[in-house]
């Protein structure tokens, strides 16, 4: 109903089930918003579900919850803990498929939460996040996109050119009927078939090549250093929630290995992070607190 169409006579009023979708009976209402911002709000709604992404990983107290994987088993790398003889508590990533089955399911690996934490962190400072770097990973995004996007164009232009040549084909078959060139046998019957099949096809090739709204062709460097200079500052200071989120936006996991850390990352995912931080002090939001409701109401 937001985007003006309300459906009726979709469940049964007894047994409050969906009916078959041949019985839904669409009316137009007025609408409220517009289809493009109703989708966008659907698809932030699904992703920030916490049954789809569990709570503890967006404000949990550790840092590279969802993003520590171990190389052997790919599983997650969770908490554990373990007491010296001094009774100080040391705490690691230690694979989760080795705690769960033993060396039957992984050989196991494990890193102490403070080292690989600083390894991450001062890497992505170092390295990523220096506005030479950034501009350079940048730039090689931006010149794969720009052949994409001349290899979309040269598509869509023979397609148009085939849809031409088809349609202009049926016309002058049409036109010899018309003028009594030629009779509408059998054979003709069939062309005309072939070619009106040969142009629905391709108009819905076309349509199928969906050109969404490109991204800005480049970033202006002023905003590439401010982004760098935001960035280093706080995955490195700050509550582990705030620290998190940042990382989230721009690491899709860390992979430890026996004798290698990998931090791996999308182009593309950057560049909407520099994007939105022009717009924003935060990449994201949390998707639960615990303890928010303030009012000791009859839902406790």
């Amino acid at each position: 109903m937001y985007v003006g169409e309300w459906t009726f006579n979709k469940r049964c009023s007894k047994t409050l089930r969906v009916k078959p979708q041949a019985e839904h009976i669409p009316i137009s209402v007025p609408a409220i918003i517009d289809l493009a911002e109703f989708e966008a709000v659907q698809a932030t709604l699904k992703a920030h579900n916490p049954r789809t992404t569990p709570a503890r990983v967006v404000t949990g107290p550790i840092l590279l919850t969802g993003l520590a994987t171990c190389t052997t088993c790919k599983g997650p790398m969770t908490l554990r803990t373990g007491t010296s003889k001094s009774g100080k508590v040391h705490r690691y990533y230690s694979c989760s498929t080795h705690g769960r089955q033993g060396r039957t399911g992984c050989t196991g690996r494990s890193i102490p939460m403070d080292i690989l934490d600083t390894m991450v962190t001062d890497h992505l400072v170092a390295e990523l996040l220096q506005p030479d770097r950034l501009r350079a990973t940048l730039a090689s995004l931006w010149t794969l996109r720009a052949e994409k996007t001349a290899q979309v164009d040269g598509r869509v232009a023979a397609l148009r050119g085939e849809l031409a040549g088809a349609e202009e084909k049926l016309k002058r078959l049409y036109r010899m009927v018309e003028e009594g060139v030629t009779d509408l046998d059998d054979i003709l019957k069939a062309r005309i078939s072939a070619l009106k099949e040969e142009r629905d096809r391709v108009r819905a090739t076309l349509d199928r090549i969906h050109i969404a709204e490109r991204p800005p062709a480049e970033i202006a460097p002023e905003l590439i250093e401010k982004f760098g200079q935001l960035m280093r500052a706080n995955v490195t200071s700050g509550e582990i929630p705030f620290r998190k989120a940042w990382l989230q936006a721009i690491v899709d996991r860390v992979e430890v290995d026996a004798d290698v850390i990998r931090i791996i990352g999308d182009k593309a995912s950057l560049e909407a992070a520099i994007v939105g931080a022009a717009s924003s002090a935060a990449p994201g939001i949390r998707r639960s607190v615990r303890k928010w409701r303030a009012r000791k109401d009859s839902n406790l």
